[in-house]
């Protein structure tokens, strides 16, 4: 399923796939757009951490370390309103890409709650006109062009200025929903197969225990 879905990524970005709308009719030309275009891209801040007051709150706080799903709700630590207040941390709304732009470059989480983020990050907080997940999808699939961009003797980084100039096809409003949607379905296939699988590994495991006793 995930081979299956990296080759149907491949076919669609690169429009060789194309699907119709809902009454069989064509979905117009993509528009090459600027991901500056379709999002407003927000950085991240780390409070001081010298400040009690500023930890142990109720508001997320990501590390890039954390970013290991393709959605994310709890992190490891939390921020205070004061110590998002006091740092360059921004409150991040919920369906907002966090994309990781330093040291570790182009891993990518949707945001399941409101969210602030360290430093480590150049957030998408995607607008009205265009899907999320497609965005998220297409993001994952050209990871290329994000690590191309970066620079940095100490560590490999890309800007905030240099994301927003990266330049991409985009379909109609409604097609980036129906990719989405399509994505979003063998995701979900992926993640019941891989429930059975461990389902199954359990009981392999106490059947060979009673057969060796």
């Amino acid at each position: 399923l995930e081979v299956y879905k990296k080759g149907v990524m491949q076919k669609l970005f690169s429009q060789e796939l194309r699907f119709k709308s809902e009454d069989g009719e064509e979905f117009g030309d993509w528009e090459e757009k600027k991901l500056g275009e379709v999002a407003e891209i927000i950085g991240g801040g780390t409070p001081d951490t010298n400040k009690e007051e500023y930890w142990n709150g109720n508001i997320q706080w990501f590390t890039p370390t954390e970013i290991k799903s393709d959605y994310v709700s709890k992190s490891a630590r939390k921020i205070t309103e004061l110590g998002m207040q006091k740092s360059s941390a921004r409150k991040l709304p919920i369906g907002t890409i966090l994309l990781t732009t330093r040291a570790t470059i182009g891993e990518a989480s949707i945001a399941m709650e409101e969210c602030t983020t360290n430093q480590g990050f150049q957030s998408l907080v995607i607008n009205n006109e265009n899907n999320n997940i497609f965005i998220f999808n297409w993001i994952k699939e050209n990871k290329h062009e994000l690590s191309s961009r970066a620079n940095g003797s100490t560590f490999p980084e890309i800007s905030k200025s240099e994301i927003e100039k990266i330049v991409f096809p985009v379909p109609s409003l409604p097609e980036q929903t129906i990719i989405a949607n399509f994505l979003s379905s063998i995701d979900e296939k992926i993640k019941h197969t891989q429930t059975e699988i461990t389902k199954t590994e359990v009981w392999k495991k106490g059947l060979l225990q009673k057969m060796f006793v």
